[in-house]
């Protein structure tokens, strides 16, 4: 019989190791009348209470909580609604497109994006591995004919299913720099190679963290049961560094003479950088462009007038049933 709270595993060496998490202690377990009465009192002595990152790694055993305060604190639970995370689908109706953030040593993250007529945005799919050669990835990025691509160290990965349909796709910008020597003495830069594999980037833009992520909190999941950014379960280290992504966290000492950092802990951030270099192509438009597309409204109504008067086609209400 298992205690609640408890677990153990061996680590290396075979060296047993047990965690207790205080849900152990019936008189602190949630759910239970007394421990829901501690929970509600014990995180008042942490400055920012139960999404404390000094709470997260002394009570919940999250080792790396002290790198700072995650820029999603809530995500877990945004995940487990079931509405931000969805099943994989044939996007039908969607215009898709591509973004690439380049690594050897490090990750390199390529995703497949999309998104409909009414402004929906979804990513869904991605391919996130390290040492990886340029050849290989153009391979997996043109879809090599539906095969998968196989290394000589044993690695498959699966070609892009959408492979032929992306309107364009955005890449770092430091792609760009002249740094490869080649056979013949000269210097290409990665994205000369991969163009040379017949994959062709459009560079894109480095930074905007805190403003994507104003973007993701105040329009794309203002609501998180109504998302307007969604992502497939094909997806999986994206969403890993999500909920993984952290600001800067200054010491308690450094902290009383300077306000904490609005940068972002510079760790595990692949996916998430190719995925602000693709929704910084597509800002949030206002509220009352927003109005102006929305069928039926006012605004609406007036924009198709105007359309016609100039002589441009009218839209319609006819949509497609689409992901």
């Amino acid at each position: 019989m298992s205690l609640p709270g408890l677990s153990h595993r061996l680590a290396a060496g075979s060296i047993p190791v047990l965690r207790i998490h205080y849900s152990a202690d019936p008189a602190k377990r949630p759910g239970t009348a007394a421990g829901d009465a501690w929970l509600d009192e014990a995180p008042r002595g942490y400055p920012g209470g139960r999404q404390s990152p000094r709470w997260r790694k002394e009570q919940e055993i999250d080792y790396g909580a002290m790198g700072g305060t995650r820029l999603f604190p809530n995500w877990e639970a945004w995940v487990g609604r079931g509405q931000i995370v969805i099943d994989p689908f044939r996007p039908t109706g969607y215009r898709l497109y591509g973004s690439y953030d380049h690594g050897w040593r490090n990750p390199a993250a390529f995703h497949v994006h999309g998104i409909n007529g009414d402004g929906a945005v979804v990513t869904l799919w991605e391919f996130y591995a390290a040492h990886v050669p340029v050849s290989a990835v153009a391979q997996i990025i043109l879809g090599h004919e539906g095969a998968p691509v196989i290394l000589p160290d044993g690695r498959r990965f699966a070609p892009n299913p959408f492979a032929g349909e992306l309107t364009w796709m955005v890449a770092d910008p430091s792609i760009w720099a002249d740094d490869q020597p080649m056979a013949d003495e000269t210097n290409k830069s990665i994205a000369d190679l991969f163009r040379r594999c017949g994959v062709v980037f459009v560079p894109g833009e480095r930074g905007g963290d805190t403003m994507v992520a104003e973007w993701l909190h105040g329009h794309y999941w203002q609501d998180p049961d109504r998302p307007l950014y969604r992502i497939t379960t094909d997806c999986p280290k994206l969403l890993w560094e999500l909920g993984q992504l952290r600001h800067r966290e200054f010491s308690p000492r450094v902290a009383l003479a300077r306000e904490q950092s609005e940068k972002l802990v510079d760790k595990d951030d692949h996916a998430w950088d190719g995925l602000k270099m693709f929704l910084r192509r597509f800002p949030p438009r206002p509220v009352e462009a927003r109005a102006a597309a929305t069928p039926a409204t006012f605004l609406w109504w007036r924009a198709q007038a105007k359309r016609a008067k100039d002589g441009q086609p009218v839209r319609t209400f006819r949509r497609e049933m689409v992901g």
